[in-house]
């Protein structure tokens, strides 16, 4: 199955890049070239590998994922990752953006009951195995995105059967209970929305717990287990990642992108940004890496 897959995988993917196909939420990437590991951020998508490999890396974890288990960000989450891939075996993947919608509408329907003993369940980042079913729907999904009528017709079937699929899988207990409105995981998450998009502001913990009706101490042991990060590491983390593509992109000056990431220091900002990215903000170049697709 897996040729298959690559065969239909090389017809959509001729050069090295993030492309866009008929359907928003699935973009395909390619890249002949070797990555070291570097820090980025993905947030709500599954990567769906179609050759090579890649390893990300938490403070406390490391996943790996390749065309036999596929990687699932169920909240937005920065981590580090490193690309394994050469001209003679370019690494390929489907990228995903998770419809809420859909997966709330599926996880309310879902009535499996989740592990009390699974280790893995309070990481907000899992990966699982790619089964054969997984593999059909892939391979559907690659050949629906030949035609624009196929992806308008079928493409939205298939991706509610890919998010069901993937909702049952065997390590996709957070994924579950993120989903289910009262509960820690959730909250966390919703936390972790708020700090995406409010950045730019003063954020204290006391609040941030607060608004999810969480005592601080437990706002931040869950915070911990969820992202492997403390909620000051990754508010830092989510900044530096904006500030990147402020200058990158958007071609900001240095001390413009530390104001508007929320930083009152520029000496500290530039001191944090270096020790994170290994290169001081005006060295910042774009980077066309699949996860841009996530940085929102």
């Amino acid at each position: 199955m897996n040729k298959i897959i690559l065969k239909q995988a090389n017809k959509l993917l001729k050069k090295d890049g993030l492309h866009d196909t008929y359907l928003n939420e699935v973009k395909l990437f390619k890249t002949t070239t070797y990555a070291p590991k570097g820090p980025l951020i993905y947030d709500l998508c599954l990567v769906l590998v179609l050759q090579g490999e890649k390893i990300g890396y938490l403070p406390n974890a490391v996943l790996k994922y390749d065309h036999k288990n596929y990687l699932v960000i169920p909240t937005t989450l920065p981590f580090e990752c490193e690309t394994v891939a050469s001209v003679d075996e370019p690494f390929m993947c489907m990228l995903v953006s998770i419809d809420k919608k859909v997966m709330y509408e599926l996880i309310d329907s879902i009535s499996i009951p989740i592990s009390k003993e699974c280790n893995k369940c309070e990481l907000g980042v899992f990966s699982d195995k790619v089964t054969p079913t997984i593999e059909d729907i892939t391979l559907r999904l690659l050949n629906t995105l030949e035609s624009k009528g196929d992806s308008k017709i079928l493409g939205t079937q298939i991706l509610r059967e890919l998010f069901y699929r993937i909702a049952v899988g065997e390590n996709a207990h957070f994924l579950r209970k993120m989903f289910l409105n009262t509960n820690n995981e959730s909250k966390i998450s919703r936390a972790l929305k708020s700090i995406h998009d409010n950045y730019s502001n003063h954020l204290d913990i006391p609040t941030l717990a607060r608004d999810e009706d969480m005592s601080v101490s437990s706002f931040h042991t869950h915070f911990k287990k969820i992202t492997s990060h403390t909620p000051l590491q990754y508010i830092k983390k989510i900044r530096l990642n904006k500030a990147k593509d402020f200058i990158a992109k958007h071609h900001y000056q240095v001390n413009d992108t530390a104001y508007a990431v929320g930083y009152e220091s520029i000496s500290q900002f530039s001191k944090d940004f270096k020790s994170y990215f290994g290169y001081p903000p005006k060295e910042a170049k774009p980077s066309y890496e699949e996860y841009d697709l996530f940085v929102k």
